[in-house]
């Protein structure tokens, strides 16, 4: 079983919830009881980016792992403020989270994260998004080979389905490369089977809006919740 320190990555499905900043102590432990296993704090998508203020929210969420993003605009994010000022601020959050999330496509940052991160001790998520549509297999396997060779402890691919094919070629790919540590999801309309199913192919988490939605296709976490209820994921 592959072992990613404080991240609840056991083989058994888990919900990933992802937060912008201004939460109370009361949402929070809301999301905990409806069943969200990690907090994937949304960064680049804070009100205020000040490493006080973010770091205040960090705090916020201490008794549930953090996975911290933060997505550049050309994957489909809020950050435009250059790869500096990005570099800094993942410096400054490492120490405080379980994880980070950095694009492949950020190469003038990503040797860099992902060198500070593991010399901290802490997994790396290497992402890859199309909102457009699903790559072919062999460009997917390749994203992976990639991410791998840059130092990724998880692949993560987020792809448009459009049709039943986009669904199994995500299938496919997850199921070949599970025992890497992979998290796969298709987005919108077609792709929302992928969010609850597969969990039960390897892919490592899945992701729920409790609120307000971060990418196309997400199903409320009440509704996964009760979804992993219902398969007996949990």
């Amino acid at each position: 079983m592959m072992q990613f320190g404080p991240l609840p990555l056991d083989g058994a499905p888990r919900i990933a919830v992802p937060f912008r900043d201004g939460n109370s102590a009361t949402s929070i432990a809301g999301a905990v009881r409806l069943g969200m296993d990690i907090a994937e704090l949304r960064i680049d998508q804070f009100a205020d980016r000040e490493t006080r203020h973010v770091l205040a929210e960090i705090e916020k969420f201490r008794a549930v792992p953090v996975l911290a993003t933060i997505r550049s605009a050309a994957e489909g994010g809020a950050w435009a403020d250059g790869d500096d000022a990005r570099l800094a601020l993942y410096r400054a959050v490492l120490p405080h989270v379980a994880a980070v999330d950095v694009e492949l496509s950020s190469a003038p940052i990503l040797p860099q994260v992902i060198a500070e991160a593991h010399a901290l001790g802490k997994p790396v998520v290497v992402s890859f998004h199309d909102f457009a549509r699903t790559p072919p297999r062999d460009t997917l396997d390749g994203i992976a080979r990639d991410a791998r060779c840059a130092g990724a402890d998880i692949v993560k691919i987020a792809a448009m389905c459009a049709a039943p094919d986009d669904v199994r070629a995500l299938a496919s790919f997850t199921i070949e490369h599970a025992r890497e540590g992979v998290v796969v999801i298709g987005m919108g309309a077609g792709g929302v089977a992928t969010r609850v199913l597969f969990p039960a192919l390897g892919s490592l988490f899945t992701f729920a809006a409790y609120g307000e939605g971060t990418a196309p296709g997400q199903l409320q976490l009440a509704e996964m919740a009760a979804i992993f209820k219902q398969l007996h994921f949990k």
